[in-house]
């Protein structure tokens, strides 16, 4: 019997003793995630089966208690199953968008909402499509040559513009504060002075006047040229990359880099060229909606608020747009529709770490490590928050399955946190159902299109056996069991010279558009559990697969490699080990 989809929030963990494989997937990323039998459905329509039986008051669920005034759209996408994006969504309408004066009244897959900062993932994305490889690294001083004046002959005071580059503002590791004037939400005197009037020198803050500094500031607007922002922001957190700091101003100032390197003034202008335009995202932009009640958005809390013109900040979290457009961006991302993929691969890649083992951060994304309760296997989570106003939202991306989804909330019922955690619920809700669903779909695929036997012409008898292993501690995955060649048992030599037992995971493809081609898997070796004096003889110990990297070989070829021939339904029908120099053996059984 399975558990349900929510048993986890209460569940504690307890992971199985595992060693390090090569960082990636498992197995194929899976194919069939919208066929009746595929797990992935499955796990789909029981999470979504609570979440109606909660919302029509037949079950009582502590976890979602509160979600029922939040509006919401779940969506789910692959690259492999272009139907995933269209069947697998989930809306939910609360009572104020239902009793809005303005936009739906209804929320669906088209409705369009603000993203907030998933914008900045959208801000990369068009950066790496618009510029040259050697902008990202030339200091802000070489852009912005205005700024080369101001002072920094003390770096604890003076932020050192010529140290700061476009990468390191993508990256959110520039040093420069979270916010400048007069983006800045968390600047206390707007409190002390018009919103709640205090006098500040009660709690121990000297007084300020309009001319103060920090106050007088040259960007006064959201249309205030780049030099003018970047002459208002203030002293440094921490030198440029030497920690990462969340950092809107890094995304206002990447924004103003990427018009100033290509010519276009607004933001707008090259979202649209690179992004939304060739994408299709019809429903996605920038801007504001000028025209009340706003049709076609959805709307909470006070509606002249919501229709806010952002200006220099869209670049940070400006952008709107739908379940659908955003489907489309998340594929395109996996699919390298826009990038040459070795881009892509570079950019799905981390460029600092937090304080924290499984968090750190890249180019626009905050990357989470999915430890698997069952196989022990990480799976890297390419993703971003987005929380401002009344919205929240969450793009992940998960590389290892060619799979992603997206979370979008809105309320102006509750407070800020109650929507903020609806939000984080709801991707723990979906990543805790699906990403074991994709597991258990991607090894059901796997083990029906390689496990068999597979046999060689010859003398003698040559034959391969591959079948699934799925032993907690024993390697989950594709299992080399035979390697017979010419009546020799050549896979009991390869056990004892590369460590044991064989796992293969998948490395290479060259398929064609129908899915017929070649793959590429590489041997990796089970090791035992052991005991440990510290980290460098643990890594040592557990991390063989990163440090052979198949550098066994026999005449140039690697004894762990192993290639298929595999026809357009994904069946392999041939397997040519590597070190076999070219010899097919093709499946039998």
């Amino acid at each position: 019997m399975r558990p349900s989809p929510l048993s986890f929030a209460a569940a504690s963990l307890c992971l199985p003793a595992v060693h390090a494989r090569i960082l990636g997937p498992l197995n194929p990323a899976p194919v069939h995630l919208t066929s009746r039998d595929s797990n992935v459905r499955l796990q789909w329509e029981k999470l979504t089966s609570t979440l109606d039986g909660y919302f029509s008051g037949k079950e009582e669920n502590n976890v979602l208690s509160g979600l029922e005034k939040i509006t919401f759209s779940l969506g789910l996408f692959s690259v492999h199953d272009p139907k995933a994006a269209g069947q697998l969504q989930y809306h939910h309408t609360g009572p104020d968008v239902r009793n809005s004066s303005f936009g739906v009244k209804h929320v669906d897959g088209n409705s369009i909402y603000r993203l907030a900062s998933m914008t900045k993932i959208m801000t990369v994305y068009s950066g790496l499509l618009l510029l040259d490889t050697a902008d990202w690294d030339k200091p802000l001083t070489k852009i912005f040559p205005e700024i080369a004046s101001l002072p920094k002959n003390d770096p604890t005071h003076h932020i050192q513009w010529d140290t700061i580059t476009p990468f390191s503002l993508a990256s959110q590791i520039s040093g420069i504060p979270a916010n400048a004037r007069p983006f800045d939400g968390g600047e206390l005197s707007t409190v002390f002075y018009y919103t709640n009037p205090i006098d500040p020198t009660t709690l121990g803050f000297p007084p300020l006047t309009l001319n103060s500094s920090g106050i007088d500031v040259p960007c006064q607007t959201a249309n205030c040229s780049a030099v003018e922002y970047l002459e208002s922001i203030q002293a440094p957190t921490l030198p440029a990359f030497q920690s990462p700091g969340y950092a809107n101003t890094n995304f206002i100032l990447l924004g103003r880099v990427i018009s100033k390197l290509t010519g276009l003034p607004e933001n707008e202008d090259w979202f649209q060229k690179a992004v939304f335009g060739p994408l299709g995202m019809k429903h996605t932009s920038s801007l504001s909606p000028t025209n009340p009640p706003y049709p076609g958005y959805v709307v909470t809390g006070d509606a002249a608020t919501f229709a806010f013109q952002g200006g220099i900040t869209s670049s940070s979290g400006g952008i709107f747009s739908t379940t659908n457009d955003v489907a489309k961006l998340g594929t395109s991302i996996l699919n390298s529709t826009l990038l040459p993929r070795d881009q892509t691969r570079k950019w799905m890649k981390p460029n600092s770490f937090t304080a924290t083992l499984d968090f750190a951060l890249g180019m626009g994304w905050e990357i989470y490590r999915y430890t698997d309760k069952v196989t022990g296997h990480v799976t890297d989570l390419y993703t971003k928050l987005g929380d401002a106003g009344n919205y929240a939202t969450y793009l992940v991306l998960v590389p290892d399955y060619d799979f992603g989804f997206s979370v979008i909330t809105t309320s102006g019922l509750v407070d800020a946190a109650a929507r903020s955690a609806a939000a984080h619920l709801l991707a723990d809700l979906v990543s805790e159902t699906i990403l074991p669903a994709l597991r258990d779909q991607a090894a059901a695929e796997t083990k029906k299109n390689y496990e068999g036997t597979y046999t060689a012409a010859g003398k003698n008898t040559s034959t391969l056996t591959l079948a699934y292993n799925e032993t907690a501690g024993a390697g989950f995955g594709l299992t080399v069991t035979s390697l017979v060649n010419e009546g020799v048992d050549l896979l009991a030599y390869l056990q004892r010279v590369m460590g044991g037992q064989l796992v293969l995971a998948p490395a290479t493809e060259s398929l064609g558009c129908g899915g017929a081609g070649k793959r590429g898997f590489v041997a990796t070796t089970v090791v035992p559990d052991g005991a440990y004096t510290g980290v460098f003889s643990k890594m040592y110990a557990t991390d063989y697969d990163w440090l052979s990297n198949n550098g066994l070989t026999y005449g140039g070829q690697a004894l762990g490699t192993f290639y298929f021939d595999v026809a357009e339904d994904g069946r392999a029908v041939a397997a040519l080990p590597a070190v076999l120099r070219g010899k097919r053996f093709k499946k039998s059984s």
